[in-house]
């Protein structure tokens, strides 16, 4: 069974990607800052590099320059003996390998010395832009690729003395504006750049670690919250199965192979157990002592009824397997109580029917030839009442024929009768009504009437329960014994109604006339017609209640009769 869940489930798992998304974006943005600080730090490297080297070229020129004036020589061939010395210079550290490049620019940006790893790296030509910069700032860099091969340009001014190395006449031209060389060095990149890539790629792969990491993380974020709210959910309909199961209204019993009751529900406690507090679990089914077997053999699989206490019960196994070696059986308990009563009712109601139509027909042919008998045995009653014994044979005929003319009127009200108007009617004013319409009668028994009322108002057809309580009454005095006689009308209120109850102290009913007892023309009296309890009942069921006995040898007869509150008739 499927349940709704108030609660979505899809906001932890929002959550969850949220945090997800903000984990790789933080860390795919520190990433980015930690590449370009060292990127920066790799190119400040360069640079303090490129830097240092160019100022202690710029020295060595310089010194070198000094030692040839202090050997004295004229300034022309200082500069020729000097220029070899400065190009082998100039090679020697490119050879070194850290630089790629070297070169030392007159004022007009010519060449004066140039040293490279090879002849193309030795042609190599800056670009003007940076003289430019180097004028303005008095340095400058920037990246350049020298033969093939990532490289640091970096420029600076050569001192003031290093310009007695360029050699070179204006012929009347305009000299440059600044007369200072320019001192240039191309510092190889790649070792710097290789460790970069290697830091780069160890910095991405750490961070796609993390964002695995993060993206593992989420994903057992989701199944946990996925898990968590299938355990809701089977906790909701597991909880919902239970208080199913405790509350429907039919028994449910797991037994095991040796017939030990191993759970049951609330209703078959309610339907099985004969105390209250008694547990059925842990019981041997056949310990309960009812008559109902497992017997499901080749698909067999039926109802079973049995009697417990008062109360008609069916009963249905289905085997079941929890697993390999785990058999059990389910037994189903329903209460047929309710429906046994109707069905009862029904066969009462057809057979009531057949009578009726048998007994309106019966009724018919003897009432027209009665009043003719009567008339004429009131005829010889006048006429013989002083001759003896002829005018009480009239006088009995009399009475007999209004005897029969009751028993008529009887089996017509049962095959017709007639409509009820119930309403709200006083019981304590009715009792004192009937007490005087049975004074004479209680009088002459030496039987005495009382009353019990818990509840007065009772809603009855007034006529009806006059007649329902007369008819008891009348009962009671046939069965009570003579100047010691006690009956008793109580009443009660319930839930959906009033139970009117007439005892009485008299030898009480044996099961067998019990039993019978409101079925028409059925009696245990002489005189009887066996028709009083039979209107009784016809009149409860009218009513939309019903009618119950209780009785014994000895133990006098309690009826009790059930009125229903308005609305609750059909129910």
């Amino acid at each position: 069974m499927e349940l709704s869940s108030k609660q979505s489930g899809k906001l932890p798992l929002v959550l969850a990607l949220l945090a997800l998304i903000l984990l790789g974006s933080g860390s795919l943005y520190l990433t980015w800052q930690n590449l370009q600080k060292m990127q920066n730090t790799v190119f400040e490297h360069m640079l303090l590099s490129a830097r240092s080297i160019a100022s202690g070229l710029d020295i060595q020129l310089v010194n070198g320059m000094r030692r040839m004036q202090r050997k004295g020589m004229p300034p022309g061939d200082a500069r020729d003996k000097f220029l070899p010395v400065a190009r082998d210079l100039f090679r020697e550290i490119v050879a070194e390998g850290d630089l790629v490049y070297i070169g030392l620019y007159g004022p007009d940006h010519k060449p004066v010395i140039l040293a490279g790893q090879n002849k193309k790296a030795a042609k190599f030509d800056p670009p003007p832009p940076l003289f430019e910069q180097i004028d303005i700032f008095g340095e400058s860099s920037t990246p350049v690729i020298i033969d093939g091969k990532a490289a640091l340009l970096f420029g600076r001014f050569g001192q003031p003395l290093l310009l007695k190395l360029y050699n070179q006449r204006w012929h009347g031209r305009l000299p440059p504006p600044r007369r200072e060389t320019y001192l240039l060095v191309g510092l190889n990149a790649e070792k710097h750049l290789a460790q970069f890539r290697q830091y780069r790629r160890a910095a991405l792969i750490q961070t796609g670690y993390v964002f695995l990491a993060g993206l593992v993380l989420w994903l057992l974020a989701v199944a946990y919250f996925r898990r968590r709210e299938q355990d809701k959910r089977l906790a909701r309909l597991e909880k919902f199965q239970a208080n199913l199961l405790d509350n429907m209204p039919d028994g449910l019993l797991i037994a095991s192979p040796d017939n030990s009751i191993l759970a049951a529900n609330g209703s078959a406690h309610e339907l099985l157990a004969h105390k209250v507090g008694d547990t059925l679990v842990g019981q041997n089914w056949d310990d309960l002592g009812l008559k109902a077997r497992k017997d499901f053999r080749q698909g067999n699989v039926r109802w079973e009824h049995a009697k417990v206490a008062d109360k008609n019960l069916e009963f249905q196994f289905f085997p079941y397997s929890e697993g390999p070696d785990e058999e059990r059986t389910m037994i189903l308990v329903r209460d047929r109580t309710d429906i046994t009563e109707l069905e009862d009712d029904l066969n009462e109601a057809r057979r009531l029917a057949s009578i009726g139509s048998l007994a309106a027909g019966v009724a018919h042919e003897i009432r027209n030839p009665l009043s003719s008998l009567r008339g004429f045995a009131q005829l010889f009653a006048e006429k013989l009442k002083d001759e003896k014994p002829f005018g009480d044979y009239a006088s009995t005929m009399l009475e007999e024929a209004d005897r029969l003319n009751r028993v008529v009127t009887d089996l017509l009200f049962l095959s017709r009768p007639r409509e009820l108007h119930p309403e709200e009617v006083s019981l304590e004013s009715l009792c004192e009504s009937i007490l005087t319409l049975t004074g004479f009668d209680l009088e002459h028994k030496g039987a005495k009437l009382r009353t019990d009322i818990e509840q007065d108002a009772v809603y009855a057809d007034p006529d009806g329960i006059r007649q329902i309580l007369l008819n008891l009454i009348m009962n009671s005095l046939d069965a009570v014994p003579e100047d010691s006689g006690i009956i008793v009308i109580s009443s009660r209120a319930m839930e959906n109604g009033v139970w009117v109850s007439v005892a009485d102290n008299g030898p009480g009913m044996p099961e067998n006339i019990k039993n019978h007892a409101l079925e028409p023309f059925f009696t245990d009296k002489p005189k009887g017609t066996g028709l009083g309890l039979s209107i009784v009942n016809t009149l409860i069921r009218g009513h939309g209640g019903r009618v119950r006995i209780s009785s014994g040898d000895g133990n006098g007869t309690i009826v009790e009769l059930f009125f229903p509150l308005p609305g609750e008739q059909d129910n």
